[in-house]
C-alpha cells in the first residue's frame, strides 16, 4: 500500500532531530507504528558525500512506509537529494519548512524558507522534478510569529509547487514548542488545499487525536515528542485505547531500545 493510500486515519511519526534514528523507529515500528520520517537530513551535505548525513537517510528493513525529510533552500540540491532519497527505498520525501532551531533558521533553512511562499513552491516544483514514483510532501508552521501567520499562503504555494500532501504543526516559529497547537488553523488549510492534510502539535493521548480530527478534518495525525515519551503511540492512537504500560513493561521496551542501537 502506498503512502497516500495508507494516510486516512493514520498516525505518522514525525521526524526529530537525533530523536527519529534509525534504532528508535525500529523500536517504534514494533510497538505499532506504520508510518515513520528519518531525522532531518541536510541536502547539501547529502551531495558532498558526507558519511553520518547518509546514515540519517537509511531505511529500516522493517518500516512498512517510509520517509526522508530534507532541508535545503537550493533548487538544484533539493532535487538531487529527493532523487536519491526514493533511490534508497523512500515511499515518500519531505521538505522541512518548520524548523525553529536559530542555528538553521540564521542559514535560510527551516522555518525561514516559509517566510517566502514563492521560494517554497520553486523548492517543492525542484523536488517533484527528482522524483519519478514517490509522492512530495511539505512540513510548515502557521508562521514566523503571532504577527506573521501566513500560513495559508505557504499552503498554497506547497501545493501549486505540486506537493501531494502536506503536514501543518500548529505554532509559529516563535513559539517553538510552547502555547497549544491550533487546530482552528490546521482546519483552514484542510478547506483551502485539495491534498491530504497531516495536523502536528499536542496529540499525547487518544482522546487529543480524536478530538484533532474532529476539530479540523485533517486526513491524519503526526506525533513526535509523544513518540519519545511512549514508543508505543502510534498503536494506542490508531487503536484509540489508552494503554496503560507498567513499568517492568516500559524498562523491557528501552532494554529492546539498547539492543536495536548495538
Amino acid at each position: 500500500m502506498s503512502f497516500l493510500q495508507l494516510l486516512p486515519g493514520s498516525v505518522v511519526m514525525g521526524p526529530m532531530t537525533k530523536g527519529s534514528n534509525l534504532p528508535y523507529r525500529r523500536l517504534c515500528v514494533e510497538l505499532g507504528a506504520r508510518v515513520t520520517l528519518s531525522e532531518m537530513a541536510l541536502a547539501r551535505r547529502l551531495r558532498q558525500k558526507r558519511r553520518p548525513e547518509f546514515a540519517l537517510i537509511r531505511r529500516a528493513a522493517d518500516e512498512p512506509c517510509f520517509g526522508v525529510q530534507l532541508a535545503g533552500n537550493r533548487g538544484e540540491e533539493m532535487a538531487w537529494a529527493a532523487a536519491l532519497a526514493e533511490e534508497r527505498g523512500a515511499d515518500f520525501v519531505d521538505i522541512n519548512l518548520g524548523c525553529p532551531i536559530d542555528r538553521f533558521t540564521r542559514i535560510g533553512l527551516g522555518a525561514s524558507l516559509a517566510r517566502q511562499p514563492s521560494r517554497v513552491r520553486r523548492l517543492v516544483e525542484a523536488m517533484k522534478s527528482g522524483v519519478t514514483r514517490i509522492p512530495v510532501t511539505a512540513k510548515f508552521r502557521l508562521g514566523w510569529n503571532d504577527e506573521h501567520r501566513n500560513y495559508l499562503d505557504v499552503a498554497r504555494a506547497a501545493v501549486d509547487g505540486g506537493a501531494d500532501a502536506l503536514v501543518v504543526h500548529g505554532r509559529t516559529r516563535d513559539a517553538r514548542y510552547r502555547r497549544a497547537a491550533d487546530w482552528d488553523a490546521i482546519g483552514e488549510v484542510v478547506s483551502a488545499v485539495g491534498v491530504p492534510v497531516i495536523g502536528n502539535g499536542d496529540v499525547l493521548f487518544p482522546r487529543d487525536a480524536e478530538a484533532a480530527r474532529r476539530q479540523s478534518g485533517c486526513t491524519a495525525v503526526m506525533v513526535a515528542r509523544g513518540a519519545l515519551i511512549k514508543p508505543w503511540i502510534c498503536r494506542e492512537l490508531e487503536s484509540g485505547e489508552y494503554e496503560d504500560i507498567a513499568a517492568d513493561a516500559r524498562l523491557a521496551i528501552y532494554r529492546r531500545y539498547v539492543q536495536l542501537a548495538l
